[in-house]
């Protein structure tokens, strides 16, 4: 054989070779997780922003995709990006979608979708006003609550960082406060969940049992009962002072 058919046949095979690797990467860079109905639409490495209106949600997908602090107003529509790189420090770098949901209640179907079509959510950023007066944070504990109740059904479930923001306000709460209240406040939503349940046992279709296995259904509900880990971590985007919130972000883009 030639010089130059060995050298031709020698590029063939690395290309081939190429060909392979590329495909074998793709294939081993998606976690198989089952869906909760529907199609996976996202299969791209993901994380989500929600939580309730006003609670600095589009203010900190700005921070993180453009490091610079955006006044926004209330959004009607979703915000996302499909290159956002993590680990934000290091020689490996790979590209996250980022998604932030608004927090008006009849535009949530949009956020719940997503958490069905996406199996490789490597972690939820749930924002949360931290100068809220705790006897008003009921509603944000049933929205937590219908958010777990669907990221609690995969296997290990989905890291969940409650993001205490606007920390930089004389009349913020600590994150182990807001953590205390929001416990309680699921504990007695799960309560009345389960009591309307029993109540038309007869006429479900064994759907809402689902929402029963949050946590231990025999005991005052605490985070630590969950599959996946629920931080409370304060901070402040209009003080720079995410430093927290981005360490966390960034652990779970590599370990996963």
């Amino acid at each position: 054989m030639s010089l130059s058919n060995v050298l031709l046949v020698t590029f063939v095979a690395i290309l081939v070779a190429t060909g392979v690797l590329v495909i074998l990467q793709r294939q081993s860079s998606a976690v198989a997780i089952p869906l909760l109905g529907g199609k996976a639409t996202n299969k791209q490495p993901t994380y989500i922003i929600c939580g309730p209106s006003n609670s600095g949600k589009t203010v900190l997908f700005h921070h993180l995709t453009q490091h610079r602090f955006v006044p926004t107003v209330l959004s009607q529509e979703p915000n996302s990006t499909t290159k956002f790189p993590l680990p934000s420090s290091g020689a490996s770098v790979q590209e996250f979608k980022l998604v932030e949901f608004p927090g008006h209640n009849k535009l949530r179907s949009m956020l719940y979708d997503e958490i069905k079509q996406s199996p490789n959510i490597h972690g939820l950023i749930f924002c949360l006003d931290s100068t809220t007066d705790p006897k008003q944070l009921s509603e944000s504990a049933k929205f937590l609550y219908n958010v777990l109740v669907l990221t609690e059904r995969r296997p290990g479930g989905v890291d969940v960082l409650v993001a205490c923001t606007k920390n930089e306000s004389f009349s913020a709460r600590q994150p182990k406060k807001i953590r205390e209240v929001m416990e309680n406040e699921i504990g007695v939503y799960r309560s009345l969940q389960s009591s309307n349940v029993s109540k038309n046992d007869g006429d479900n279709d064994g759907d809402d049992d689902d929402e029963l296995d949050l946590g231990d259904a025999g005991a005052k509900f605490q985070f630590d009962q969950l599959e996946a880990n629920v931080d409370f971590i304060g901070g402040s985007v209009l003080k720079g002072k995410t430093d927290q919130w981005e360490c966390w972000i960034d652990e779970r883009s590599v370990n996963f």
